[in-house]
């Protein structure tokens, strides 16, 4: 399938939401949702936000506009939108906002994503953002590459007595060399693991640098997030380099062995809230307490974000869900299979799993972000059975 032809199958997805919902066209603003639409074009100039600097209109009959303003149309709309069947609503960047350009141009009942029009619908989109056609799932392939070997270089490159935030700019910085955003850098060394669950490596002030920065000792834990195209990769892994608190290695490949339980019961007809039954179930199987997943959300779909759905007790969101593809069918006289991606991370005291895996439309799964350079945990004598998981250990220079 060529840009145009993927393009054509994302705003018949939209097309079909839209007409669902009774909505006459949504205004997308979102860095997220403007890949989504896209195909995973850029919208952005400032990273650490979820809006972008300009928008895609869609309309009910599937029209698609570029909404934005004069100092974005040129980049945009020469290297972005290029090629594609997508109008321009432009304006100069002093007088309008995309939200008064649609609603002055436009009729009817108006959404968008970020409550600047109508009603807010992001939540909506939900769905639309983790299914992925088979050549967005061979993009996935090749971005999970490019983390793991990011993630594999910085492993390698980290030291006993590096500061944590060393260790987070040889990962970002890994990252770009692929052509990867590391959005999420998360660092921790040694007591930081056990204390913290999104921990942001520690950093000295700019008036005192260095000072209250936190140095590997004994273990380190390295979770990324990679984008490329929209989509997200995402993983941890961990590395010691000197004393390891007792029972670590242990918890370590317990928690990897409810990752694997989490993995497996990701099948096409599930819910995620039966994945997370499952999940609960193996936290109290493989010896944790009842209750540790209260600690921290355990992962989720991926796709266009970091988790598009985050599995949770109950949570009705259906995997593989065949009725947009007939949608698609019915609105573009497209066929076309969807899958989706994972990404969970269960975690208990100084130990996380996570790693990215693709569910293709036939039920298949692959784990994209494999790093075979290094150890990996013994999953079947965690679960006491055969397993085609795999997951990486704890690396050690010891």
């Amino acid at each position: 399938m060529d840009e145009q032809g993927l393009f054509r199958v994302r705003i018949a997805l939209i097309e079909a939401f839209l007409r669902e919902n009774d909505y006459d066209g949504v205004l997308l603003s979102r860095m997220d949702n403007f890949a989504m639409a896209t195909g995973g074009k850029r919208n952005y100039v400032y990273v650490a936000s979820d809006l972008g600097a300009c928008s895609l209109f869609v309309t009910k009959k599937g029209e698609a506009f570029f909404v934005g303003n004069n100092i974005e149309e040129t980049r945009v709309m020469a290297e972005e939108l290029v090629g594609l069947d997508c109008g321009i609503r432009d304006f100069l960047w002093f007088e309008d906002s995309a939200a008064e350009v649609v609603g002055r141009e436009f009729g009817g009942t108006l959404v968008s994503d970020d409550g600047s029009l109508g009603a807010n619908v992001h939540e909506g989109l939900t769905y639309l953002r983790a299914l992925l056609t088979l050549d967005e799932l061979e993009k996935y392939r090749r971005l999970g590459r490019l983390a793991a070997e990011a993630m594999e270089a910085t492993v390698a490159a980290t030291e006993a007595g590096q500061a944590e935030a060393d260790v987070a700019a040889t990962l970002v910085g890994e990252g770009a060399k692929r052509r990867c955003i590391v959005p999420v850098s998360l660092i921790a060394a040694d007591a930081r693991i056990a204390r913290h669950r999104h921990p942001l490596p520690t950093e000295g002030p700019l008036l005192s640098p260095g000072s209250g920065e936190t140095t590997l000792e004994g273990y380190v834990m390295i979770v990324g997030c990679f984008l490329k195209e929209g989509l997200v990769a995402s993983m941890t892994r961990f590395k010691q380099v000197g004393d390891l608190p007792e029972g670590i290695a242990a918890a370590y490949a317990r928690v990897a062995g409810v990752d694997a339980v989490m993995q497996e019961a990701s099948e096409p007809g599930e819910t995620l809230g039966e994945v997370f039954a499952a999940c609960q179930q193996a936290y109290a199987d493989l010896g944790f307490p009842g209750d540790e997943w209260h600690n921290h959300h355990q992962g989720g779909t991926a796709g266009y974000a970091g988790r598009t759905c985050k599995g949770a007790p109950g949570e009705g969101f259906p995997i593989l869900d065949a009725r947009w593809g007939a949608l698609v069918k019915d609105i573009a006289g497209i066929d076309v299979e969807f899958g989706h991606a994972f990404a969970w991370n269960p975690s208990a005291v100084g130990v996380k799993s996570e790693d990215t895996f693709i569910l293709l439309p036939d039920g298949g799964k692959e784990i994209v972000t494999r790093t075979p350079g290094l150890p990996e945990v013994d999953l079947a004598s965690v679960l006491g059975r055969p397993t085609d998981v795999v997951k990486s250990d704890i690396v050690s220079v010891r």
